[in-house]
């Protein structure tokens, strides 16, 4: 009787998991390696047919291993490029590594004060570059509604980032 698909995938998985685990564990931070690993192992389950030969399936993963820590690395990218903009859109060039740290520990802060709304608006601007028309077709609305959510979200992220920046002025005042 022949293997069925999910036994088949089942013992590819407990053979192969721990090394592509170490693989990527060797190229990403701690915190990025289970769901990189998940990651993998998902286009494995999505493209099973495809697998090759039982001597050639390791290889195979490391390749699509690859391809995900080439997605991982382009969404940290993005995300340096989001905090160079709205830092130089802020006026306040970033200095030395500690104050980048601090720009971004407090960009975090204040884009976590906006909706989800916002927050998924500014995404699609500074991450997947998308124009005003590309995100009313995302957001099923029109190109003007889109250009004004993207307006909208970034004053509302501007103002939380002078809020964030006021109270950390009176902190300092009152010490």
């Amino acid at each position: 009787m022949a293997e069925k698909p999910h036994d088949a995938f089942d013992r590819v998985y407990r053979r192969h998991h721990d090394a592509v685990r170490r693989f990527l564990g060797r190229r990403l931070a701690a915190a990025e390696v289970d769901d990189a690993t998940a990651e993998v192992f998902v286009v494995a389950w999505r493209r099973f047919a495809e697998l090759p030969a039982d001597d050639r399936v390791l290889p195979w993963l490391y390749g699509v291993a690859r391809l995900v820590l080439a997605n991982e690395f382009r969404r940290a990218r993005r995300a340096d490029r989001l905090v160079s903009r709205v830092g130089g859109l802020a006026g306040e060039p970033l200095v030395d590594g500690s104050s980048a740290v601090v720009d971004r520990l407090v960009l975090a802060a204040a884009f976590d004060a906006l909706s989800e709304r916002d927050q998924e608006v500014l995404r699609l601007v500074a991450w997947e570059q998308l124009t005003s028309a590309e995100i009313a077709v995302v957001l099923g609305c029109g190109r003007t509604t889109a250009a004004m959510r993207v307006s909208r979200a970034g004053r509302r992220l501007f103002r939380a980032l002078a809020d964030l920046a006021e109270s950390e002025k009176e902190k300092e005042v009152a010490r």
